[in-house]
């Protein structure tokens, strides 16, 4: 993946700048909560207009407002997976997962379907309504469908931030294993450094609207941690059993 970025949009007092270039298919942006994280994935997918600038995607020109280019969402082939699912209620889980894919050419469905329902492990929730879903459930579907509509580029807006900790280590292997399995090039949202240790190998870390740095991801940790930047936090959660 190529992706070429400067744009600016504009808030009354607050100014989201983001210049940068990427070519690894695993990124992050990382940041604290009001940084202008969301602001970024938005004018990358489309759904807000950035005031000036440009964005490139594999040589193809998704926005630039001086040549006056501004292609819709659905023609820029990202796929946004945002923080709450946003699944269709009326439809079936199988109808979900196949819902992008339905609307694309034949010729262009490059994922087989079964294949990542066997690797997202919802195969027996495939009849199931989605409000019988639990919450990581529904996010599995949610990129599943996302998936099979085979996008260029997969957003993810820090979409385990609503999960407590073990689903969200639940789904995290999922993650891992569908891009590694189908090499589709990602940029990772998120505020948390152990999100970001394990799902990209570079990140922007971006702070008051702007990208301050672009680092691999291990040299984010030492900077970070709670711990005077010595090196990594370990966690380990004992329960008792009778």
């Amino acid at each position: 993946m190529l992706m070429e970025v400067d744009v600016e949009k504009n808030f009354g007092d607050f100014q989201c700048r983001a210049a940068f270039s990427l070519r690894t298919e695993k990124c992050g942006v990382f940041g604290p909560s009001g940084s202008g994280k969301s602001t970024l994935m938005h004018m990358l997918a489309g759904l807000l207009e950035p005031d000036r600038g440009v964005i490139k995607l594999n040589g193809v020109t998704l926005f630039d407002r001086q040549a006056g280019i501004n292609l819709p969402p659905e023609a820029r082939r990202i796929g946004v997976v945002f923080q709450h699912a946003h699944l269709f209620p009326h439809m079936s889980v199988k109808k979900n997962l196949l819902y992008g894919m339905n609307r694309i050419p034949t010729v262009e469905r490059s994922i087989n379907p079964e294949q990542l329902i066997n690797i997202l492990q919802v195969e027996h929730l495939l009849d199931r309504r989605v409000s019988k879903l639990s919450g990581g459930e529904r996010q599995r579907v949610a990129l599943g469908r996302t998936i099979l509509a085979c996008p260029h580029l997969i957003l993810l807006d820090e979409p385990l931030s609503g999960l407590d900790g073990t689903l969200k280590y639940q789904i995290i292997p999922h993650l891992r294993r569908v891009f590694a399995e189908f090499s589709i090039p990602m940029l990772f949202i998120s505020h948390s450094l152990q999100e970001m240790r394990m799902m990209t190998d570079e990140v922007l870390i971006m702070e008051h609207g702007l990208i301050e740095k672009q680092i691999p991801t291990d040299e984010l940790a030492p900077t970070r941690m709670d711990n005077g930047g010595r090196g990594y936090t370990n966690q380990l959660n004992l329960e008792a059993i009778f």
